[in-house]
């Protein structure tokens, strides 16, 4: 996707301090003295002051409003606003008019709220609701997930017998023919059943006693079939995911058969004893320790120490469930998150914004729930290490380059009415050279609707940008020429880039898989504070 031409599609620019528009009126002087740009502040009350001129015609400003709120406007032409801003990224529009119609905007950013330091966990990251269907269709694929796990280097020996006569089992081999799972979820787990055809079972077995000599020898265990119901229980276990155990279960075996012709006497007996409750224990045991990556990839999606690839940096993911919930309905689960990238422990922090919680309805096979926190966190990490600066030299007539620097980072916000994913870039400073010289500097603020849609593969997502609005003031110092042309161009130009650098972060945002398969009929949409993307099963 073009990023940069889809953007000037949508491109509205509501104030550029460079003069008039056909008929308008001239527009008035106007000075914002404070707050500063790029303000990151706790409180969420902003008092904004400045000053104001006649216009070229001589008309004088009859009336100045900050986002629609009246200011108090003074004889000298100074003025005093107090606004309430809500947690997140607010973009200040004030506007100065003339009593002939004349206007001058001035936009510039401020993100409010209690900050936090970049690497810390957070709490509810990500919530995730799989749904009763989806257990269905995850039953169908859990039984070749199953076969191909090396279960037999997962269980711990078992030994059998007494001081006088005993046996110590060790797994060599743990095989099966067809496995066919069903899981229905209840509360408080998952009714659970299995059938296993054609057990196939290796074993080193270390014998000895006080009435028996020391040896080893090799046995072999096979059933035709063998069939365990009860409770599968889901546990969180910190970054390692989740933990299976099976509760109360109820096994029965057919066609049991034992080959031990290296054991003989009491130790044979011991073995024949105690075979069907073996075999009980080993294949619960392991119908357990399957399970366990099939519930970690269905329930997690993310569970785990990762390792990912941002913009040409590795960033670090740890991802702990909280807790999870069963119904019949389905799922629940929480989990926090911890995310850090190298080299940005200078980073000042960013806004953690108060999240509600996300309607999971079951409409959809899997729904994944983002928090806006966390999108925001890596913006910040990002910001921090200066991979939103940037220096685009290109032959644009008058000038030849354009220097980006971000005086906030990007931050988004899924807590919209509307349902729409929201991204404001604030107070992005653009200088404007040739030669080398400095023509013109101007502050950029833009607020764009994204929306989130399958990429070119399973493991991406792609950007498609919606409405965007676009606010450029030129910034008059004594370190630039006046410039007198007009920027705008410039201006799109410079928020394509930005939103292409940002679109390449979030194709890195994972996609969720159920047990190895993807999601079709993939959406997205924004709510109380999260980004929430919703597919179905395959």
């Amino acid at each position: 996707m073009n990023h940069a031409r889809s953007v000037s599609t949508f491109l509205v620019v509501l104030a550029s301090i460079t003069g008039c528009v056909g008929d308008m009126p001239p527009p008035p002087g106007l000075e914002v003295t404070s707050p500063e740009r790029g303000l990151m502040q706790e409180s969420g009350r902003v008092v904004v002051k400045g000053t104001t001129q006649p216009n070229a015609d001589g008309d004088p400003v009859a009336r100045v409003t900050v986002n629609k709120v009246p200011a108090m406007l003074a004889p000298d032409g100074s003025f005093t606003a107090i606004v309430d801003v809500p947690a997140g990224a607010t973009l200040l529009e004030t506007v100065a008019t003339t009593q002939d119609g004349g206007s001058a905007t001035d936009a510039r950013a401020v993100q409010s709220g209690k900050r936090h330091q970049v690497g810390t966990p957070i709490e509810r990251a990500v919530t995730a609701a799989l749904s009763a269907d989806a257990f269905a269709k995850l039953s169908s694929a859990a039984g070749p997930l199953i076969r191909n796990v090396n279960l037999a280097s997962q269980l711990a020996p078992v030994t059998l017998g007494d001081g006088i006569a005993n046996v110590r089992l060790s797994l060599t081999r743990l095989a099966f023919g067809d496995v066919t799972i069903s899981m229905t979820p209840i509360a408080g787990g998952l009714a659970f059943s299995t059938q296993l055809d054609q057990l196939d079972v290796a074993a080193s077995a270390a014998y000895g006693g006080t009435l028996v000599p020391d040896g080893t020898t090799t046995i072999g265990i096979t059933a035709e079939r063998i069939t365990i119901t009860g409770t599968l229980l889901v546990t969180p276990a910190g970054t390692s995911g989740f933990t299976t155990t099976i509760s109360s279960p109820v096994v029965q075996t057919i066609g049991l058969r034992l080959n031990a012709s290296g054991l003989v006497g009491q130790i044979l007996q011991v073995v024949n004893n105690n075979l069907a409750s073996t075999v009980q224990k080993l294949t619960t045991r392991a119908a357990e320790r399957g399970l366990e990556p099939l519930m970690n990839t269905a329930l997690g999606a993310l569970a785990g120490p990762q390792r990912i690839d941002v913009l040409g940096k590795t960033l670090d993911l740890q991802v702990s469930p909280s807790a999870i919930v069963f119904t019949p309905a389905g799922a629940l689960v929480t989990m926090s998150l911890q995310a850090k990238l190298a080299g940005t422990e200078s980073s000042p922090g960013y806004i953690l914004t108060p999240n509600g919680t996300p309607a999971m309805d079951g409409s959809s096979d899997l729904q994944l729930g983002l928090a806006d926190d966390l999108i925001n966190e890596l913006l910040a990490q990002l910001h921090a290490l200066g991979l939103f600066d940037i220096h685009l030299p290109k032959d644009f007539g008058v000038f030849d380059t354009i220097d980006l620097e971000l005086a906030l980072p990007p931050m988004v916000s899924a807590n919209n009415d509307d349902g729409t994913l929201r991204i404001v870039l604030g107070d992005m400073i653009a200088t404007i050279s040739n030669d080398g010289s400095p023509l013109a500097r101007a502050a950029i603020n833009a607020r764009v609707d994204l929306e989130i849609l399958r990429g070119a593969n399973p493991q991406q997502v792609a950007i498609e940008f919606g409405h965007l609005e676009l606010w450029v003031n030129v910034l008059r110092d004594a370190n630039t020429e006046s410039g007198g042309f007009d920027i705008s161009s410039a201006a799109a130009a410079g928020i394509g880039i930005q939103l292409d650098s940002v679109s390449r972060f979030l194709v890195n945002v994972p996609v969720p898989a159920v047990a190895g398969v993807t999601l079709e009929n993939l959406s997205m949409h924004a709510d109380s504070g999260y980004l929430v993307i919703a597919g179905d099963v395959d």
